[in-house]
């Protein structure tokens, strides 16, 4: 009778802090899966955590009509903005969990569309996909399996819900691209399309952006490693991307050039809030020479101006760096013998300039994030 009332508890608080909080349900057993989604993007996705995307909100003319059309995408998780017809408001969903971990899990399928892809989830209850290679093709439901004529016992799966190892989009990264792959305006400008391109390659979106870390997947599944959910990689830890950027230095007679490799198979930084930037400086008899930076941006806008992505119709520069391309920086500058070369590449996650005109003053957000640094004797 005392285990039936504790299951009956149990079940009336996971169903009642499901209505508030999704992931609270996820952080009992993923207590180390929800630690690092605490601190990502994913989490920080509504207004109301992203300064960025608040910034661009503000600006935004249907802002005036408390019409708010992100949501698929920034905040999906809320159930309250849909039942609202777009009316946002602040509360727990928007404050802590606006792209929850079970909305992410119940991908089921991506519908290609012109404008922006779509988000298909699954109408099975409780049922969530995953990925992992030694199950691959499997379906995992919660059961209680017996041995020895039922003197042993022991569980199988989760008790609260149930796991589709089936579903090919969470191996191909196909399952990130509802949101991650192209957006136009209502213009039918393209403002940023990732231009993703396999190739050979056999890097996903998962292997890149979620590679694996120590620790274990749950608490009831002891593992030694777990896919990184501190989505994305970019932001919480560059440095784990740092081998799809390759660097080299050739040296001529009327100076060097510095040849940057993008090895990802989609575009460096398309997004036309970012900037890239090649730092290069040279150590001589102990004084630091700084070269000019190298920019890489994709600026959209309007009548041959920048322009704000729901005014822009046209590309006024693009010099981001595509798939797998290779770009040459040539420099004037002569070497000697003894000199050190000090190569770093990085980005801003906002356009210093951008930054400026929409009153953005985070620091996170001002300062420059490295991705590689190489060093080169001469």
């Amino acid at each position: 009778m005392k285990l039936f009332i504790m299951v009956a508890l149990l079940l009336v608080v996971s169903l009642e802090a499901s209505k508030v909080a999704e992931n609270q349900t996820c952080k009992a057993c993923h207590p180390k899966i929800y630690k690092e989604y605490t601190n990502s993007m994913h989490s920080k996705a509504s207004i109301y955590r992203d300064v960025v995307h608040k910034a661009i909100w503000d600006k935004h003319p249907l802002k005036k009509k408390d019409n708010y059309k992100c949501g698929k995408c920034h905040t999906p998780s809320d159930k309250e903005l849909v039942a609202n017809n777009g009316k946002l408001k602040e509360n727990y969903t928007q404050k802590n969990e606006p792209i929850s971990c079970q909305h992410c899990h119940k991908i089921e399928s991506i519908e290609k569309h012109k404008f922006a892809n779509k988000n298909v989830l699954t109408s099975k209850d409780k049922t969530f996909f995953s990925a992992d290679s030694e199950r691959k093709g499997q379906k995992v439901e919660f059961k209680e399996e017996s041995s020895f004529f039922g003197l042993f016992t022991k569980t199988v799966g989760s008790p609260y819900h149930d796991i589709d190892y089936s579903n090919e989009g969470y191996y191909t990264g196909d399952a990130c691209m509802g949101c991650h792959s192209h957006k136009q305006n209502s213009k039918d400008f393209t403002i940023c399309d990732l231009e993703v391109k396999k190739g050979d390659s056999k890097d996903t979106c998962i292997s890149c952006h979620m590679p694996k870390v120590q620790g274990t997947v749950a608490n009831q599944k002891m593992t030694k490693t777990h896919n990184f959910h501190g989505a994305t990689a970019i932001v919480s830890n560059p440095s784990k991307l740092s081998k799809y950027i390759k660097l080299s230095l050739d040296k001529n007679d009327k100076g060097f050039n510095i040849s940057l490799k993008n090895m990802a198979n989609h575009t460096l930084v398309p997004h036309p809030l970012r900037l890239a930037k090649l730092k290069v400086s040279i150590i001589r008899d102990s004084k630091t020479i700084e070269l000019k930076d190298e920019i890489f941006v994709n600026v959209i806008g309007t009548d041959g101006k920048p322009s704000f992505p729901w005014l822009a119709d046209e590309i006024i520069k693009d010099s981001s760096i595509k798939a797998f391309e290779t770009r040459v920086v040539k420099y004037d500058t002569a070497l000697k013998s003894g000199d050190e070369v000090v190569v770093e590449f990085g980005y801003h996650i906002v356009n210093p300039k951008i930054a400026k005109k929409l009153n953005i003053t985070d620091d996170m957000i001002k300062k420059f994030t490295l991705l590689k640094k190489e060093k080169f004797g001469i």
